[in-house]
């Protein structure tokens, strides 16, 4: 994981293979690395994320907006457009994509872009 900084605000990079989110627990850690850089943005790649977040039967998805929700956390997950498939993940992802507080792109620079606006 890494810190970047664009339009002065920084981020959290977790698209290098170090995080993976299987658990609520995970989200919980990934919460606690922000608060350690002092960022509230997070930039996730769709390989961190256990196969349990796409299947919404699991809870998983929801489990991790509310936390990052809750903490005020603004995050990007960038996956390509054959990941997302069809039926209720992507239902859920036209949905989020509807607010503010997390974002499904298939380019890494827009999902930077959105994650970088004041």
């Amino acid at each position: 994981m890494q810190v970047y900084g664009l339009n002065g605000v920084n981020y959290l990079d977790c698209s290098d293979g170090s995080l993976r989110i299987a658990v609520e627990r995970d989200v919980l850690d990934l919460l606690s690395i922000c608060g350690e850089h002092e960022t509230d943005r997070v930039l996730l790649d769709w390989d961190c994320l256990d196969p349990a977040f796409f299947d919404l039967k699991t809870g998983l998805a929801g489990t991790v907006l509310l936390k990052l929700s809750m903490y005020r956390v603004k995050a990007a997950l960038v996956m390509p457009d054959e990941k997302i498939g069809i039926g209720k993940f992507r239902d859920f992802m036209l949905e989020t994509n509807r607010g503010n507080q997390f974002r499904i792109f298939n380019e890494r620079e827009a999902a930077v872009e959105w994650l970088t606006r004041l």
